[in-house]
This record gives structure tokens, sequence and C-alpha cells, in this order.
């Protein structure tokens, strides 16, 4: 007997049971999203060239620093003797015009004219010398002098008084000023906007709460001045401070996107001016090279105390010359 096998087939699906995966909803992105994700990546670019010019500058300046401080460490003492003693023939010297000045103007007068008492004390000192009565300028006038002084002190510390009661009016009245109630309306609505997103409870870390900390103090110093100004800065610069997350919305994440990038192009622009102003220093051979800059230092130590071989031998001629003169006024006086 031949049985006959049939095979059962499943009926076709209608197409009311196919799922309709056509129709699916797909969120695409806003024009806005795709600018700042573009600018993202520029920002994200940009942080890795200032990172490796960091990088580059870095051991730079710590060679540079280390290299100063060995300089200033071998060479400072001499290069402070050499320059005081440039500063005594300096004094000396304008010291011995102004007695010739006064001696062919007015030989019957009296140093102290030209000298105050302790600039007699120490050139009393200098020599060795007692300073004549007849030297000194007399204490009338000094007294006088001393009043006038007193008094322009006196002067001038009432006008800074006067300046400075000002400066407080206008900050009161500032403080005080008149608002009109539609700017209030938006000095309120700003500032709970600024309040709730700066707020330091919605800090990621400690230094971000640093951030929102130092930024609410200027959110509230400018509702207590019910500075609208001041707020609309803060609204529109706070980006910079916590980052484009604490903007409300994708055309303001774009425009702080932009100006980061501005910002971060000029950071590039001027570590790279660090960079080849660093290569191209004079002393940069010397800064990797110890037995170069040992060298250099040493002749430069040489070459200071020779210049204060001569600057010693310029204070004996300015002091003679000097001495000269005081000698030739005491004779003139007598």
């Amino acid at each position: 007997m031949i049985e006959l096998m049939t095979t059962r087939t499943a009926p076709a699906p209608s197409p009311a049971s196919i799922p309709a995966y056509g129709s699916a909803l797909v969120c695409l992105p806003s024009p806005e999203q795709r600018d700042f994700a573009f600018l993202e990546a520029e920002i994200r670019l940009r942080h890795l060239q200032v990172g490796r010019l960091e990088a580059e500058i870095a051991p730079l300046i710590a060679a540079l620093e280390k290299f100063e401080w060995e300089y200033k460490g071998r060479l400072g003492a001499l290069q402070r003797e050499l320059h005081e003693l440039q500063g005594l023939i300096e004094r000396l010297e304008h010291r011995t015009v102004r007695i010739h000045a006064r001696l062919a103007a007015d030989p019957s007068g009296v140093l102290g004219d030209l000298f105050t008492r302790d600039e007699l004390n120490e050139i009393g000192e200098m020599f060795g010398i007692e300073i004549p009565a007849s030297w000194v300028a007399p204490d009338e006038a000094a007294e006088r002098q001393e009043r006038e002084r007193a008094w322009r002190f006196h002067q001038g510390t009432n006008r800074n008084d006067e300046a400075e009661e000002e400066i407080l009016r206008q900050v009161r009245r500032g403080r005080a000023r008149h608002v009109p109630q539609e700017e209030r309306k938006e000095i309120r609505t700003l500032y709970r906007s600024l309040a709730r997103l700066c707020h330091p409870d919605l800090a990621e870390d400690e230094a971000d709460r640093e951030r929102r900390q130092e930024l609410m103090l200027q959110i509230n110093d400018a509702w207590e001045r019910q500075d609208l100004d001041d707020l609309r800065r803060i609204e529109r610069d706070r980006g910079g401070v916590l980052g484009w997350r604490s903007l409300a919305n994708w055309a303001e994440r774009v425009i702080w996107a932009r100006r980061e990038c501005v910002r971060l192009d000029s950071q590039v622009i001027a570590l790279t001016e660090r960079l080849q102003a660093l290569r191209s220093s004079d002393t940069f051979p010397l800064w990797f090279n110890p037995s170069l800059g040992n060298s250099v230092i040493t002749q430069r130590a040489t070459s200071l105390r020779i210049d204060i071989a001569n600057a010693h031998f310029r204070v004996d001629e300015a002091k003679d010359a000097f001495k000269q003169a005081l000698q030739y006024y005491a004779a003139r006086v007598a």
C-alpha cells in the first residue's frame, strides 16, 4: 500500500500583521546640535595643541629657572656691590656740583639750604669731620619748612578723605538707585535662573564647587545692587566658568563653543610665541650645557670684579673732589 505524504505549509502572513518598521520615529539632531558637535571636536583639538605646547615649554622654563638661580647665586652679591658703588659715585658727584653752584650763585649762603641735616651728618661721617654750625640752616627755617610740609600733607590727607567719602556716596547712590518695574521683573527672573543653574550644590567636584561659589558671590552682589547689566554679563559668560552643561539650550552652547575656540586660539598663539621666545633666547645654549654655563658665569664674575675695582677708584676720586669743594667752601665762609 502506498502512503501519500503531504507537507503542511504555514499560511502567508497578512499585511496587517507585518510590523511597520518604516514608520518608526527617528530623532534627528537640530542644526545647533550639529554645529555644537563640530565645535566640540575643534575644542578638543585645540586642547591637544595647548597641552603639547605646554609640555614643550615646561622643561625649557625649568632649565631657565635653574640657570637663573645659579647665575644670581654666584653673581648677585657682586652685582649689588657694583650697583651700590655706582650710586655712591653719583651722589658724590651731584653734591659736588651743588656746592660749586652755590658758591657761584650765593657765596654767603649756608650748606643747610643745599643739604638736609641727615645728608650733612652722612658727609661728616664719611670724612671723619664735625660739621660746623655755620653750615647748618637755622632751626627756624627748618621748622618753617617742616610746618609747610606738614600743612601740605594735611591738605592732601583732607582731599583724599573727601575723595573717599565722595566715592562712598556714589556707591550708596548706586545701590539705592531707582529701578523701573519692568527692569525689576527681569532682574528677579534672571537672578532666580542664575541661582538655579549655578548653585554650589550642583557641583560635580570640589573645584567645580569653588567656581560656583565665586560665581554665586557675583550673582548675589549684582542682585543686591539691582544691576541688570551685571546679571546679563554673568548670564552671558557663565559657560566659560562652569562649562557648556550649565547652559540652558543648544543655541547658547554653540555661542559658548565659538567663544571657547577663539579663547583657545589666542592661548595657542601666546604659547607658540612664548616657545619661540625661549628657544631664541641668547642664553638658551647655556640652560642645558652645565660646563658652558659655568664658564660664562665665571667670565662674568671676573668682569664684575674688574668693574668693582674701577668703581672703588672712581669713588676715591669723587670723594677727593667733594672734599676739596667742602674745603673751598669752608675757606670762603671763613
